[in-house]
């Protein structure tokens, strides 16, 4: 019976050598009705997503980390309502 060196530095039996788990990084646009907000990356070694701006309108989320996909575009609709209060007071 032969042994092998995995990449790990495991021993593995017979001819069977099992290659690397290789984990991508994920990646998701964030829209906002029809407009590209921007998206969020998450490379395998981190825990949460970074907002990249793909647009002015979104800058202020630049950078954000996010749980997930879904929380970022919640933050990016919020961004883009109108300000409802802003508007009530300059009608008064």
């Amino acid at each position: 019976m032969s042994h092998t060196q995995s990449s790990h530095g495991q021993q593995s039996q017979g001819s069977q050598v099992q290659a690397p788990q290789i984990r991508a990084s994920q990646a998701y646009v964030i829209e906002v009705g029809e407009t590209q907000a921007g998206l969020v990356n998450r490379r395998p070694d981190e825990r949460y997503f970074t907002f990249i701006a793909a647009s002015a309108a979104f800058h202020a989320l630049e950078g954000h980390r996010f749980a997930t996909p879904g929380a970022a575009e919640l933050a990016a609709r919020q961004l883009a309502a109108p300000r409802r209060h802003s508007a009530t007071r300059l009608a008064a």
